[in-house]
């Protein structure tokens, strides 16, 4: 009877080893080109790009200060250009996905993203994203008022507790 327990939890333990097994390199690389990742980092650039140029406005630059803005706005756009191309995360992202995902859950999400319903994700999700940014940025903007109130009052304090420090 106790063998038959003990070889009962032997195949259960063995079943549920091999439904979580890891999934492949291979694997997670056809994923990744099925839902175009290396055209969404392209996409993220470009919002980002229009991120720096939308900051003009938040930052209140002046047509004087505008030079110096897009100096080094141009430098910070051209580092991450270099920087942070799809071939510099593409195993980071590899790995990413094979610490959180199984082959089961990896060959159901290439299933979806090979149907029609998953194609469709993969062409729209880049405007989703755009849109998304949009909105939170004039999220922000709303609230770059009060943030600046906020940031002007703690420089007060911070200057407030320097001149009493140096007393």
């Amino acid at each position: 009877m106790k063998v038959r327990i003990l070889l009962l939890t032997l195949l259960c333990i063995t079943f549920g080893a091999q439904a979580e097994t890891k999934a492949s390199r291979e694997s997670v690389e056809k994923l990744m080109m099925l839902t175009d990742v290396s055209k969404i980092m392209d996409a993220m650039q470009g919002q980002v790009s229009t991120m720096f140029n939308n900051m003009a406005t938040q930052m209140n630059i002046s047509e004087p200060e505008r030079p110096a803005f897009e100096k080094y706005m141009g430098k910070i756009d051209q580092l991450l250009k270099e920087k942070m191309t799809w071939e510099q995360f593409k195993e980071p992202m590899i790995n990413v996905y094979l610490k959180h995902f199984n082959q089961h859950e990896i060959d159901g999400l290439i299933e979806f993203y090979k149907s029609d319903v998953g194609k469709s994700m993969t062409q729209k999700m880049p405007l989703v994203m755009q849109d998304s940014m949009m909105a939170g940025q004039q999220a922000m903007r709303s609230l770059m008022p009060e943030i600046q109130a906020i940031a002007q009052e703690m420089q007060g304090e911070i200057q407030q507790a320097r001149q009493q420090a140096g007393e």
